[in-house]
């Protein structure tokens, strides 16, 4: 069995854009939509599909940085008025959607995606947030739609030179302007990289900081704080709590 998890606002956000000069922008997002999803359940054989959306909330992470997702664009006005029936469309097409009041949409992916693969499935995410890289594993991958790639260990390894498994402790040191979360003022991903090359994790790193030379002992010392705080806001909850069955997931294809 194959699970395709749709990331929802990624995908519509994307495919409106570009439907944006159409006659009829929010009728082509729909069908085109639902054509995405149909081909990339095609074309990853998928037995189940779920697409998340997000409610527009405040959620853990804004609690504890204020700033998360500072300086995003804000949706476009007709989009986000036609949300709920396009989410109605899609349903009615026969993809289950879902969305949880007080978690972000990126956690209840991550819950579900976790969860299907430890049962046994292969599991695909279509989005093209980075942030699912974390997550992959041999029965995880993520799917770009656009740039029609897909991130299993070799890419990810490849891309970042790191395992999935340690890529919130890289940004955790970096940062990540996509969410403005913060990291360790002086340290890009060259130095990230290559300290976490030489220690393994975050955890040792701080513990054995000594060993490195002046520049990053000091801004280790100064900025631990920030960079334990980025880790937890960078990595997926995977303990969201769910509710349905995956029954209720079941693809038909040709719909």
């Amino acid at each position: 069995m194959h699970l395709l998890i749709v990331d929802a606002m990624n995908l519509i956000r994307r495919i409106y854009a570009a439907a944006a000069d159409t006659e009829l922008p929010l009728e082509a997002t729909r069908s085109r939509c639902l054509s995405a999803i149909a081909r990339n359940a095609e074309y990853a054989k998928a037995s189940h599909v779920a697409m998340v959306f997000e409610q527009k909330c405040q959620t853990w992470r804004h609690d504890l940085w204020s700033d998360y997702k500072l300086g995003r664009p804000p949706m476009p006005e007709a989009l986000q008025q036609d949300l709920a029936d396009m989410q109605r469309y899609f349903q009615q097409s026969g993809v289950f959607c879902l969305d949880l009041a007080g978690w972000e949409g990126d956690d209840v992916m991550a819950t579900l995606a976790s969860k299907a693969a430890f049962a046994g499935l292969q599991v695909t995410i279509l989005s093209t947030d980075k942030g699912f890289c974390q997550l992959v594993n041999s029965r995880l991958s993520v799917r770009n739609h656009f740039d029609r790639f897909t991130w299993d260990e070799l890419m990810v390894e490849q891309k970042f030179g790191l395992k999935p498994q340690q890529l919130a402790d890289f940004w955790a040191l970096t940062g990540d302007s996509t969410n403005h979360l913060p990291g360790v003022p002086g340290i890009g991903p060259k130095t990230a990289g290559h300290l976490l090359d030489q220690f393994g994790s975050l955890d040792v790193l701080l513990v054995q900081r000594e060993q490195c030379d002046t520049r990053v002992r000091n801004a280790l010392s100064e900025h631990w704080p920030t960079a334990l705080l980025t880790r937890v806001l960078a990595r997926l909850r995977t303990d969201v709590p769910l509710g349905f069955n995956l029954h209720d997931l079941r693809w038909q294809s040709g719909r």
